[in-house]
């Protein structure tokens, strides 16, 4: 199972964010299932699932099976992604940007699992057996949208505790035949339905044995403690990277072992680090948009924007940085 996506921040200075509702009626675009409520939020096309099944992630973490039938399939295209963490004031942010040439279908996910956290997260169904000229009641749509728990590609939890990711040249984690083996995307979930906090994060994906896909990834988890780490899996050993300042930036190569920021083979990453080591962290929402949006590029697909305090998400679709959606994680 393969898979290829890019990500890289970007946001503006000035915006008004709208509230997304929630209708209940075929005539404003929503559509009950037997997995939950899709409503579509905008034309990108955008849609939020409210996602009310067991989606089974407890007995996953056992076998490493998806419960649900789900193809991942990519071409190789280059790609681009920036994620950053900033803490330097009362506000607790993650910042990324999603960057992706091919246009497709979005959704903004809700889950509320039995014995896991509730949590808001993203999914480009560009890799999926998805049919974009029908809509998600579609019959032959509803394989992959029973699974979208599954394929996070970034988020965050009622706990505080947000994820981003970035993808990688390379990638090789440890194998312990004692462990169960578990997608590089299902990270993600592991996280959001398990860890209050990045400590604890941490230790969740140490238990596991982590499937590095096309491409491999490396990670960036942040708390509303102020607490991140970089997550990287180089030559057979998994590297932890936490802050020491009250930031931190992944792109698109490997941090560990990379001491100047200066030196670092990525325009965007010396752009972020310039920005946030200029404000030691100190970043309003409009400000964190502002460096997003110097970082982006004409294909990027969303920016999202994680309070890791309020526990609210803002996302601007296809650089529409004026007038981002708005959505909250204990909706």
């Amino acid at each position: 199972m393969k898979l290829f996506y890019s990500c890289i921040i970007a946001v503006a200075l000035f915006f008004s964010c709208k509230t997304d509702e929630d209708p209940v009626s075929a005539q404003n675009g929503t559509y009950q299932t037997d997995y939950g409520v899709i409503t579509r939020i905008d034309g990108y096309p955008l849609y939020r699932c409210s996602y009310s099944a067991d989606y089974k992630f407890d007995v996953y973490l056992e076998t490493g099976q998806i419960p649900y039938y789900s193809n991942v399939s990519a071409e190789e295209k280059n790609y681009g992604c920036t994620c950053f963490s900033a803490f330097g004031s009362e506000n607790r942010l993650l910042g990324r940007n999603y960057d992706w040439p091919e246009q497709s279908t979005y959704f903004i996910v809700f889950t509320e699992p039995l014995n896991g956290y509730t949590s808001v997260s993203t999914v480009d169904l560009y890799f999926f057996e998805y049919n974009h000229s029908e809509s998600p009641e579609f019959s032959g749509n509803q394989n992959i949208l029973r699974s979208l728990p599954y394929y996070p590609f970034d988020g965050m939890n009622e706990k505080g505790v947000a994820v981003g990711m970035n993808a990688l040249p390379e990638g090789r984690g440890p194998f312990d035949a004692n462990k169960v083996t578990i997608g590089e995307l299902q990270v993600i979930r592991l996280v959001l339905d398990y860890a209050a906090s990045t400590r604890e994060a941490i230790s969740l994906i140490r238990q596991y044995n982590v499937r590095m896909e096309a491409p491999p990834i490396h990670y960036l988890i942040a708390d509303s403690s102020g607490h991140s780490a970089i997550i990287e899996f180089v030559d057979g050993q998994m590297h932890v990277i936490e802050n020491e300042i009250p930031w931190q930036v992944t792109t698109n190569f490997i941090i560990t072992d990379w001491d100047n920021p200066i030196e670092a083979p990525c325009w965007r990453y010396q752009s972020a680090c310039s920005t946030l080591g200029s404000t030691s962290g100190i970043l309003s929402e409009n400000g964190a948009w502002s460096l997003l949006e110097g970082t982006s590029v004409t294909s990027t697909r969303w920016s999202a924007l994680f309070n890791l305090k309020t526990g609210q998400l803002q996302v601007a679709m296809g650089r529409a940085y004026h007038n981002p959606h708005l959505f909250s994680v204990f909706e």
